[in-house]
């Protein structure tokens, strides 16, 4: 679900499509397709997807107040099966926003678009 609450709505992924739903409305808004069988997640005021599969993960784009499908910004491959992954969601300008993959002991740590970090 969005994390802006005047912007009503949801994202769903099922067989590796995904799918954005208006919850007021309750109309289809767009989908399209992406390996997606470990975890989605919104983050930078909704503007930045990760999808993450098994070996993959995938940075997505969203056009600001545009209901249209994201731009794939980067795809890359991990060196692990992917388990968790985590975002430290922020807003402020000065901090960089981090995805976090991790499996068992083992982990990655990837800034701006999906650059490895650790």
């Amino acid at each position: 679900m969005s994390s802006e609450p005047h912007r009503n709505f949801f994202l769903l992924a099922m067989d590796g499509v995904v799918y954005k739903y208006d919850l007021v409305t309750k109309e289809l808004l767009f989908q399209f397709k992406t390996p997606c069988n470990t975890a989605i997640i919104l983050y930078e005021a909704d503007d930045k997807l990760v999808a993450a599969s098994n070996r993959e993960i995938r940075l997505w784009d969203f056009y600001d107040h545009k209901e249209e499908a994201p731009t794939l910004l980067t795809a890359m491959e991990t060196s692990f099966n992917v388990e968790h992954v985590f975002t430290n969601d922020t807003n402020v300008p000065e901090q960089a926003n981090y995805v976090l993959i991790t499996s068992g002991s083992s982990f990655q740590l990837f800034t701006k678009r999906l650059e490895l970090r650790f």
